[in-house]
């Protein structure tokens, strides 16, 4: 309802990425619609110095030619890294070679700014975090009978969406679509909520058209999340 993929003619995609990813492929014709497992990675959990998004936060990680630079919320000391911080510093850490496509870290810890670092155990998180929702999509797409370029728009939700910056999450393999396809959405499920309250609409015939796909019981989840815990080569 919030981004009116529910009546559009185009492949539209939306994708909420949590400790569970909600994913929505489809348009007026029909929505395909599944809940992937990702884990507390992208929200700081299980993650050495994860945090929520809140002030000390680290939010953003560039490579530049003199190392990195790290934007944290607040702009004070940092003191940990939030969702939106690990996946920019995980697709920096794979340009610099930091971080192999297997997922290996050079060293111990790798120092982003001091004293937040990662460890090999936070990039594995990520790497369980990404190939749940790359798998999702990819099942999505082809029980729809199509491929990520065939996809109009993809909206990102959440406060999460709002502050991924999409190059990351192509760089890593979060999502199998171009940067100039994704955009953020805000919260679409707040939006959502409000226009079926003060709308009058056929819900019931929307519900009608929204067919439950699960992950669990699709005999190549396993092999296609297997296949994604790798990171795509550079320039892939």
């Amino acid at each position: 309802l919030a981004t009116g993929m529910a009546e559009a003619r185009e492949l539209t995609a939306l994708v909420d990425l949590g400790t569970n990813g909600e994913i929505v492929v489809g348009n007026r014709e029909r929505l395909l619609c599944a809940s992937t497992a990702a884990g507390p990675a992208f929200e700081g959990g299980r993650i050495s110095m994860g945090m929520r998004a809140a002030p000390g936060a680290i939010y953003e990680v560039v490579a530049g030619p003199q190392g990195l630079v790290c934007g944290v919320i607040g702009g004070g000391q940092a003191r940990g890294i939030c969702g939106s911080g690990l996946v920019d510093a995980v697709a920096a850490g794979l340009e610099l070679g930091v971080i192999t496509a297997g997922g290996r870290l050079e060293g111990a810890r790798w120092e982003l700014l001091p004293p937040v670092s990662l460890s090999q155990a936070d990039v594995r998180e990520v790497q369980l975090a990404k190939a749940a929702v790359a798998a999702a999509a990819h099942i999505l797409l082809r029980r729809w009978g199509a491929g990520p370029a065939s996809v109009k728009r993809v909206y990102l939700a959440g406060a999460f969406g709002n502050y991924l910056r999409t190059a990351s999450a192509r760089r890593i393999g979060l999502l199998p679509f171009a940067e100039d396809q994704m955009r953020p959405a805000g919260n679409t499920a707040l939006l959502g909520a409000k226009l079926a309250l003060f709308e009058n609409g056929d819900f019931a015939a929307l519900r009608r058209r929204v067919e439950h796909v699960p992950l669990a019981e699709d005999p190549d989840f396993q092999e296609i999340y297997v296949r994604e815990m790798r990171f795509p080569p550079s320039g892939g």
